[in-house]
């Protein structure tokens, strides 16, 4: 009987350990977004209608500055701010109009938080050939 119930214990452990390694990266994502909301900053990045323009909206308190960071898949990076120690409320439209497709990252740094917020930029255009 003891046998049995170590053994249980045992598969029990294991399937919980195994789940632990298949946490989705969205509850990542929102863990990590609800820390840096409990120190003081929260983000939210959207899409105007009908153009390649998103809106990155930053609220944080008036005592740290905010280092906003635009990188590409490869790490490249696109655009670099540091803003206002004594501002709180960031708000910037980025125009990825020019941009080729791929992913973005938008890095939002505040005091030791960090936040990510990703741009997927697909874009479908026809083109034509005329031959003469």
């Amino acid at each position: 009987m003891k046998i049995i119930i170590s053994k249980i214990v045992l598969v029990a452990t294991l399937i919980c350990s195994l789940s632990s390694f298949t946490t989705d990266k969205k509850a990542d994502a929102m863990a990590k977004a609800e820390a840096a909301k409990l120190a003081g900053f929260g983000a939210s990045l959207f899409q105007l209608n009908n153009t390649y323009k998103v809106k990155l909206s930053v609220d944080k308190k008036e005592d740290s500055y905010l280092r906003i960071i635009l990188k590409d898949q490869l790490g490249r990076t696109y655009y670099n701010e540091l803003y206002g120690k004594k501002e709180s409320q960031y708000r910037r439209t980025f125009d990825f109009t020019d941009m080729a497709d791929g992913t973005y990252q938008f890095e939002l740094v505040y005091k030791d938080h960090k936040l990510t917020k990703e741009v997927q930029l697909e874009t479908n255009q026809d083109r034509v050939f005329i031959l003469q």
